[in-house]
């Protein structure tokens, strides 16, 4: 989710400079969420992990996004959720304490918040929508027109992980979006 102006000037007065390497956790499941991250470069996924451990990706963030457990940041909670790098990213960090801090402290920070707790709410219902109503070929056809550049930087088998199909089944799609427009749905 893109930050407001009043939340990246928080970043930008109160937050640290992170490098974190690809493929590296944010945020476990179980843990609760200390910081809340800017993307300045590079790529996270937000997934959830099933009793067996199968990975399931949530949702995919970019530069200029904003990204954390919210739920359990400002809960307190365990967090159902992990955080994980996708490429190497550089971030703004911002730890929970000041976060809090500034909660109570500051005019606007509980309306921005809420701004941004609404923001998530619909975000979740749109794409909890969409993975109902679509199917994996309509969503991935969607992503090919509404974020080429980025679909592009999602490795296969994560992309294949977000869409609900195996890594096999996303390259029958794939192939079949290629051959045509004679092509059958799936």
């Amino acid at each position: 989710m893109h930050v407001n102006t009043v939340l990246r000037d928080y970043f930008l007065e109160f937050g640290e400079d992170v490098n974190v390497d690809a493929n590296k956790p944010l945020l476990r499941a179980g843990e609760v969420a200390k910081y809340l991250y800017l993307i300045q470069s590079g790529a996270v996924r937000l997934c959830v992990r099933n009793a067996e451990g199968a990975e399931t990706t949530v949702q995919f963030f970019f530069e200029d996004d904003m990204v954390c457990s919210l739920e359990s940041m400002l809960s307190g909670c365990p967090s159902g959720l992990e955080l994980i790098t996708m490429e190497a990213c550089q971030l703004r960090v911002l730890d929970r304490d000041t976060v809090l801090t500034k909660f109570q402290s500051h005019a606007t920070m509980p309306s921005e918040l809420l701004a941004l707790t609404q923001q998530r709410l619909v975000e979740y219902i749109n794409l909890y929508t969409i993975a109902i109503a679509q199917t994996p070929t309509q969503r991935y056809q969607a992503m090919l027109v509404s974020q080429p550049d980025k679909l592009a930087r999602i490795p296969l088998h994560i992309l294949a992980s977000y869409l609900g199909v195996t890594p096999v089944h996303l390259s029958r799609i794939r192939r079949r979006l290629k051959s045509g427009p004679g092509s059958r749905a799936f």
